[in-house]
């Protein structure tokens, strides 16, 4: 369906209701004038054709039509019983081809056939003759047959119609300029301020929520961007407390989960410390294990502090533009030899000719590792790890920009799979499905595909297979 703006709809209607008004209603006064005047007109022809017949001035004498026009202006035209022309006054005005028509200009055959089926002598019609309009009063003489034709001018009525028509057209134009211009700067009036309202509308569903809309007219429209303003206030405040919530609810989340990830570690500790000075008896190398066991727990304390301050406080991006295959490849051969040793098939399928993107190296490398470990750590009895790369034109499943498109990685493992009520809580952190994981891995990767504008994404099907699949945007160097 078509989209008409406020403002066409207040003007296109208000030029229409005028131009009917302006054109239309002026021509019924016109058309009654011109059909009053023209009866009128022929009335006083009708007249002044008795007058001429009571002054015997009917005569085929040329002389006493010259008598005729000088005395009424008219003109006089006598025609036989054969429709030929004896005498006309209207020889010096018209050309030779027009008098050779006269007798088809003055439609004499349907007029004496007017008069043969009406009965009467007088018959009046409008005729054109040489261009000129005239109102003709026909007599039948008897018993000849003659007619004589009294011809009364009309283009002086005419062209003060035509005048009159074109002041007429002239003044509607004025005023349907007027009209128009008057409606555009009253829609424009109306029009403008829902345009600001509308927009300031958009910045608010797009979450900014620190504009103010301008309150330019105090009218209904005034009132109604006073009270957007005022909601736009009570959401962020609204906003505000949600996020303050938030922050604490999510910090008392992390410490109760890193309380509860820390307590085992310090447990042993605690164990190993107490053993170590209640057994001073201890052997030499049970006391080195003992030892070696609490440097393994406080490396395990500090991974978990490493991996919670990442999450609570990303560092700043260094970003350059870098392949992401070879990146990728890094990865894979720093995880080489533990692929073999848990007997794993790494199959490699990498685009030729991948466009470099915009990340942080280190960023990057860490949050492949992260997923090529969890993809190990699902087949503790072996299997394939697939990784494969692709130019993904269509964006990512969340993306609805498609100009460029985007890089995908997708990680796909043989193993164990993930149970589908565990999936959406993957990403949050302390959530593991392994029993020595922090939970702050996948947490961690997701963080940093978000900072580079990526995604993150992850399928999985149960003992079967499970996919991860990650999009960067490409960045062509600049």
């Amino acid at each position: 369906m078509r989209r008409y703006s406020i403002q066409n709809k207040i003007v296109l209607p208000f030029i229409l209701l005028f131009t009917i008004v302006i054109f239309v209603v002026p021509l019924i006064p016109i058309a009654l004038f011109d059909r009053e005047y023209d009866e009128q007109f022929s009335l006083e022809t009708q007249n002044w054709l008795l007058a001429i017949l009571e002054t015997s001035y009917i005569t085929n004498s040329p002389a006493d039509s010259e008598k005729v026009k000088i005395a009424y202006g008219a003109e006089v035209t006598l025609v036989n019983a054969d429709n030929i022309i004896n005498h006309t006054t209207l020889d010096k005005e018209l050309s030779d081809t027009g008098l050779a028509n006269l007798d088809k200009s003055l439609k004499l055959t349907e007029v004496r056939q007017e008069i043969s089926e009406s009965g009467s002598n007088a018959v009046l019609r409008n005729v054109i003759v040489g261009g000129k309009p005239y109102k003709v009063s026909y007599y039948h003489q008897e018993p000849h047959g003659r007619l004589y034709c009294l011809m009364r001018p009309m283009d002086k009525i005419a062209a003060a119609k035509r005048q009159a028509v074109f002041w007429m057209l002239g003044i509607a134009a004025v005023v349907i300029l007027l009209v128009a211009l008057i409606s555009h700067l009253i829609g424009r009036n109306l029009a403008n301020p829902i345009k600001d309202l509308v927009q300031f509308t958009r910045q608010v569903a797009g979450g900014d929520l620190e504009q103010q809309c301008a309150v330019k007219t105090h009218d209904e429209i005034g009132d109604l961007a006073i009270a957007f303003n005022q909601m736009t206030q009570d959401l962020r405040d609204l906003r505000n407390e949600v996020i303050q919530s938030e922050r604490l609810a999510t910090a008392g989340k992390m410490a109760t989960s890193f309380a509860h990830e820390i307590r085992n570690p310090l447990s042993s500790m605690r164990m190993f410390a107490q053993m170590l000075k209640q057994k001073r008896a201890l052997s030499e190398s049970r006391r080195e294990q003992s030892m070696q066991c609490i440097l393994e727990e406080i490396e395990r304390i500090d991974v978990i502090v490493k991996g919670l301050m990442d999450f609570a406080r990303p560092a700043m991006l260094e970003l350059a533009h870098h392949p992401p295959n070879a990146v990728l490849q890094e990865v894979l051969d720093l995880m080489e030899a533990n692929l073999n040793h848990h007997q794993i098939l790494l199959i490699k399928k990498f685009h030729p000719d991948l466009p470099h993107c915009l990340f942080d190296r280190d960023k990057l490398k860490q949050a492949f590792m992260n997923i090529v470990l969890n993809a190990i750590e699902a087949m503790p009895e072996g299997g394939t790890l697939e990784v494969q790369t692709t130019h993904d034109f269509e964006g990512s499943k969340q993306t609805e920009s498609k100009s460029s498109g985007t890089v995908r990685i997708d990680v796909i493992d043989t193993g164990v799979g993930i149970p589908s009520d565990e999936l959406e809580r993957l990403f949050e952190p302390f959530i593991t499905t392994k029993p020595q994981g922090t939970g702050l891995g996948l947490a961690n990767a997701k963080r940093v595909l978000e900072q580079h504008g990526g995604e993150i994404w992850i399928e999985s099907t149960v003992g079967t297979r499970t996919k991860v699949s990650l999009w960067l945007p490409v960045s062509p160097p600049r």
